[in-house]
Parts: C-alpha cells; structure tokens; sequence
C-alpha cells in the first residue's frame, strides 16, 4: 500500500510538529505502509501542480490537518490543503483523508469542498461541532497525534519547583511571554529550533536572518528531536506557554502548567476535552497578575482526567490509522465507517 502526506511539518523544526509526523510515520509503518513521497508544510502545491503529478503513484493522500485549517478566507496555505481534497479526487483519482485537523471559521465553499474527503478527523470536540452544525459533515474526533503511544519518549519524571516559560505562535503574545520570564527569573525557550532552513531568503528575507543568526548564537547546538525537548520539559515543576502542543506534552507528561490561548480556541478546545473545562487557560492580564497556586499542581480528579484521556486517546489514535489503512486495501469502497 502506497500514501503521501500532505502537510509534513518536519521542516519547522518545531518540536510539537516533528512528534506529530514522527509518530504518523511509524503509525504507518506499522500497517506495513509505504509513504512514498510526502509535501512540506508552508510550500503551496497549487504552485507546483506538475511536480505532483509527476511524483510517484500512490493509493492514497493522507492530509495532516494541524492547526492549519481555519479562517480559509484569508489564509493562503488553509485553502491550499482544502485544495488538495478537490485536487486528489478530481485529478489524482485517488481517496483522500483528512486527520489530526482543528477547524475553526471556515467558509461554506470550504466545507462543501472537505466533504469530499473519503475520511475526515478532527482532533477536538470543538471541531467536530462546527463541522457537524456548520458544514453538516460526518467525521470523527480522535485527540491530537502527539497523545499516540511512543515508549521512547517515557520516563520517570522528578520533583522540581522550577518555571518555565516556552513562547507562543502569536507573536506580540510571544514577546510578552519572553519579558515575563525575564522580570521573573524564569527560564524561557521557543518551542521552534532555529535553523537557516526554517524559513526562504527571497520569501521572507527578515526571518531567515533572524533564523541564521538565533541558529549561530544558540541554536545550533541544541537537538531537534522531540524526545528532548520532552525531557528538558520535564525537569520543570511548572510551564507556562502559548504553544498548543507544549500543552499535549505537559498533558501526557504530568507537567502543570497554564497556556495563554492560540490563534484559535484550540487550546480551549483540548483542555475541556481533557478535564472537562478550560480553567488551565488564561489570559496575559491573568498572568500578569499571579498565577493561582490550585494551577501550580495537578488535582487528584485531574490526574485521573488525564490517565484515562491518555489511555483512551493512544487506542483512539492505532484504530483511526488501522481504519484508514483497511479502507485504502479495500479499495476505498462504499460508505466510510468510523
């Protein structure tokens, strides 16, 4: 069996993103899968329409989602994977699923559009909603990738009362975080490595300086797998972040912490999910004024919300994937079943 994935977020050297597709991969690899070729994140395929046609056969296209799919009105790479469903049915002739997706105030064309993928994911409730009452599509829930089981990033975590503070995808959030940690003391790290290659000179030409000369500085001595970027987390007592997956981590870890939303109500979204409502999530004049001492901790009945969502979401996870790959061998037939 021969798939391509379409949105690999390896090249971001964001720490979230590369356990997203390492644990795809292997969750793949697993159903004796052959992702023959994959296409980068941030790099339109509308752009490079016979370079895909060109590429290697395939029996499928797998779309990982992220947070990417939303507002797709004035989000150029949003609809550049909505594309793709219309582009894999219309001209590839191939069944394309659409998984680990958050949804968020997409336009009417854009559900019309999804609803011809031959599977759709979305990886919170709040997703799932709007795609049922806004788009009246059927999909299904499965938690974020990160929550797959993945034995080599485990292990025993010990007592600390130190903080950390990881940066945020919003910007001017971001360089609150960083002045935060400063005027407190606190260690801060971006969850993204700096590397030349994390953004183009003739694109973006700022980044890429910006990126070179983190990289120079700093960066380039730190490692870019997930597994330590875990391990560093875990020898926090306390984080404090803007970023989506920093949050899944600290989940599956048993790290406490506190996040200031994203660009969508992602985290807001994961957090009711996990334990039931979003009080974990706060807002800079939150922050600004003390965090509770009840959220420098875990409860009892948020660990046992965390243990069980955990558990719950590495089943959930394997049977999306073994679901997928037996609808692909079967010859994508019929109506899909969740």
């Amino acid at each position: 069996m021969r798939v391509a994935v379409i949105n690999d977020t390896r090249s971001t050297h964001h720490f979230g993103c590369m356990l997203v597709m390492e644990n795809l991969m292997r969750l793949l690899s697993d159903q004796d899968v052959d992702v023959v070729w994959t296409w980068p994140v941030s790099v339109d395929w509308r752009r490079h329409k016979r370079r895909i046609l060109n590429m290697p056969a395939v029996d499928a296209i797998i779309i990982n989602g992220e947070g990417t799919i939303h507002h797709n009105d004035s989000r150029r790479f949003s609809q550049a994977l909505i594309d793709m469903v219309d582009f894999a049915a219309d001209t590839l002739k191939v069944p394309c699923y659409l998984l680990n997706a958050t949804l968020h105030k997409n336009t009417a064309a854009a559900y019309q559009s999804l609803g011809r993928a031959r599977a759709i994911y979305v990886r919170d409730r709040g997703s799932l909603k709007e795609l049922q009452e806004f788009g009246g599509l059927t999909g299904a829930y499965v938690p974020d990738l990160t929550f797959a089981s993945n034995v080599s990033h485990s292990r025993d975590r010990s007592e600390c009362d130190r903080t950390l503070v990881i940066d945020s995808a919003v910007k001017e959030d971001s360089r609150f975080l960083e002045a935060y940690a400063s005027d407190n003391g606190f260690d801060f790290r971006s969850m993204v490595v700096a590397r030349p290659s994390n953004a183009r000179f003739l694109r973006s030409p700022r980044p890429w300086v910006k990126n070179v000369i983190k990289w120079l500085k700093s960066d380039r001595k730190l490692a870019t797998d997930a597994g330590s970027y875990i391990r560093y987390l875990q020898d926090y007592g306390m984080v404090i972040t803007g970023r989506y997956h920093t949050v899944t981590m600290c989940l599956k870890n048993r790290i406490p912490f506190v996040a200031l939303e994203s660009n969508t109500p992602k985290v807001r979204y994961l957090l009711t999910d996990v334990l039931g409502e979003a009080g974990r999530s706060l807002t800079v004049s939150d922050v600004t004024s003390g965090i509770p001492e009840r959220l420098r901790s875990f409860s009892e009945k948020e660990l046992e919300a965390i243990t069980l969502f955990t558990a719950d979401a590495e089943v959930a996870i394997e049977s999306m994937i073994a679901d997928i790959c037996n609808d692909i061998s079967r010859g994508a037939q019929g109506r899909y079943e969740y």
